[in-house]
């Protein structure tokens, strides 16, 4: 050991000794002095000393504690922040699945309510859309009733609001339909308000449109007039809604004219159609545009 190491082992051996000495000065006075009732001149030079230092350490130990309380403090709100954020999308959830329930008992109820007015002219099969193409929208639906429920191929399909389409497939327990907007379906129809123009529906394939063709060029049809169904095919009753004119146009051989249809039934909104398995020959009235649209 070089002559500096050993006095920088002495300089620290030093230190530590008063140090120690220093601390266990404070101890026996702090013990010794809270049993007589008046301290030395040097005791209380020493106190006044330490007391400062005491009082630190304390509030150095409080705010340690303040400082760990408000760490506690901030993970127990975030796990209520948590647990309020779980309730909330649980309710959201339940709130999504009450409405859903309600828009489908209302539906529901104005489909049999429908349903009981047109007894006299149809015997009809609810059902409900249970698949749809997105690639085929306008084309085609499967409903949940097939065979087992009396529905057989050609039979027509409506809803409260008009004209869906007409039965192509069956099998026991459900039943391909096309709709009105498919290309290769083709409906008579007349026009309400004049009942003696007359043409073909057909449908557009790619949009929720119609186009009624081989309008006669001397028929009384306009903008707003509204289409039925002539009774002249043996798949479609007379007087169901197909749709309104929107525009009317003199094709190029000035022979017909061609009239663009908005259908009565909203094929976005599909839901449950009315299959007809029976009917009569009457009309049925247009239902009122304000009325609450079921299945479109």
């Amino acid at each position: 050991m070089g002559e500096g190491d050993l006095k920088k082992y002495l300089k620290n051996k030093y230190f530590w000794l008063v140090l120690i000495v220093f601390i266990g000065t404070l101890v026996l006075i702090n013990n010794t002095s809270s049993e007589r009732n008046q301290i030395s001149l040097l005791e209380k030079i020493i106190r006044d000393a330490y007391t400062p230092l005491q009082s630190g350490v304390v509030e150095f130990k409080d705010r340690l504690g303040d400082f760990n309380a408000i760490f506690i403090s901030k993970d127990k709100l975030q796990q209520e922040i948590d647990s309020l954020k779980e309730q909330n999308q649980e309710l959201t959830l339940e709130n999504q699945v009450l409405q859903e329930e309600k828009m489908e008992v209302r539906r529901l109820r104005s489909l049999l309510g429908f349903q009981d007015i047109s007894l006299a002219k149809y015997a009809m099969v609810p059902a409900r859309v249970i698949a749809r193409s997105p690639s085929n929208w306008y084309r085609n639906i499967v409903i949940d009733k097939g065979s087992d429920s009396g529905i057989e191929k050609d039979m027509a399909v409506i809803s409260p609001r008009g004209l869906v389409g007409r039965v192509t497939s069956v099998s026991r327990d459900s039943a391909h339909i096309d709709l009105i907007t498919h290309r290769e379906i083709a409906v008579g129809a007349i026009v309400q308000e004049s009942r003696e123009t007359q043409g073909i529906v057909e449908g557009l394939g790619n949009s929720n449109l119609l186009r009624m063709v081989n309008i006669p060029y001397y028929s009384t049809v306009e903008p707003g007039n509204n289409i039925i169904t002539s009774g002249l095919s043996e798949s479609y009753p007379k007087g169901i809604h197909i749709g309104i004119v929107k525009e009317v146009e003199l094709q190029p051989d000035g022979i017909l004219l061609s009239a663009l249809i908005e259908p009565a039934v909203n094929f976005d909104k599909l839901e449950e159609v009315l299959v007809v398995v029976d009917y009569y020959t009457q009309d049925l009235p247009v239902e009122d545009n304000d009325a609450e649209e079921i299945g479109g």
